[in-house]
C-alpha cells in the first residue's frame, strides 16, 4: 500500500514529464514505417524498409534505405537522414540508435529502437 502511495505522490510531484509521456505518440512497428516512408521519400530517400525486429527487454528495429540524390555526399546523406529521423521521431516513443546511420555504395542502414516501459519513456522525455 506504502508502494502505490509513494507512486502517487512521485506522478504529482512530477506531473509536468507524466504529461509529456502521454502526449508521445505510441507507435507500432507498422505505424513507425508509414510515418517515415512519406518523409523519406520526399526527402529523395527510397526504397525504405525494416528488418526482423530484435526482441528482448527492449524492441530494436534494423533499417535499410537507398540516397536517391546523386548530388548528396556521404556525410551529408548521413546527416541529412539522422536529422530528419530525429526530428520526426521525436514525439514517438521511437529513437534512432545513438550508434547512427552507416553508409555504403549509397544504401544507408541504422537502427530504431522503441521505448514502452513508463520508466524509460520518463528518461526520454528528461
Amino acid at each position: 500500500m506504502g508502494k502505490l502511495v509513494n507512486e502517487w505522490k512521485e506522478k504529482d510531484k512530477n506531473k509536468e514529464l507524466y504529461d509529456k509521456i502521454a502526449q508521445l505518440k505510441k507507435l507500432t512497428i507498422l505505424q513507425l514505417e508509414e510515418l517515415l516512408v512519406p518523409l523519406l521519400e520526399k526527402n529523395k530517400y527510397v526504397k525504405f524498409h525494416m528488418k526482423d525486429p530484435e526482441t528482448g527487454r527492449d524492441v530494436f528495429v534494423p533499417f535499410i534505405v537507398y540516397d536517391g540524390d546523386d548530388k548528396r555526399d556521404e556525410r551529408s546523406s548521413i546527416l541529412t537522414i539522422q536529422k530528419l529521423m530525429k526530428k520526426t521521431l521525436e514525439s514517438t516513443n521511437w529513437r534512432l540508435m545513438s550508434n547512427g546511420v552507416n553508409y555504403r555504395l549509397g544504401m544507408l542502414n541504422g537502427r530504431l529502437r522503441a521505448y514502452e516501459k513508463e520508466e524509460d519513456l520518463l528518461k526520454l522525455v528528461k
